[in-house]
């Protein structure tokens, strides 16, 4: 899985507008990334994204993280292995996926038995 990441701003146009008001937005630098994970306010994209590779073969195209009514979420868009592009969100404080946003069907649990 590539870990490429960017921490930055969406673009307004592939912000959900009804859920986000673009004055409530501000872009996060490293640093205040690294800040906020180590004072655990949020936990580190790392978490997120090794639970999510216990499900799906993708790779990573865009990370971003911001706040919105105090509340940390990251969005990623990923490649799945597939070929398409899906976005999912994840609660930064907890490192689970948003409660609004579904794994695609192509997305199972891997199996780690041996037969």
């Amino acid at each position: 899985m590539s870990l490429f990441i960017t921490i930055g701003l969406f673009s307004l146009s592939t912000l959900n507008t009804h859920l986000v008001d673009a004055q409530q937005l501000f872009e996060v630098d490293h640093d205040h990334v690294q800040q906020l994970v180590s004072q655990g306010h949020i936990r580190s994209l790392n978490e997120s994204l090794n639970w999510l590779a216990q499900y799906c073969d993708v790779q990573l195209i865009d990370a971003q993280l911001f706040q919105h009514n105090n509340t940390w979420r990251y969005d990623l868009q990923l490649q799945l292995k597939q070929g398409h592009t899906v976005n999912l969100q994840f609660d930064a404080k907890s490192g689970t996926l948003n409660s609004l946003t579904q794994l695609p069907s192509e997305c199972t649990q891997h199996e780690t038995a041996t037969r």
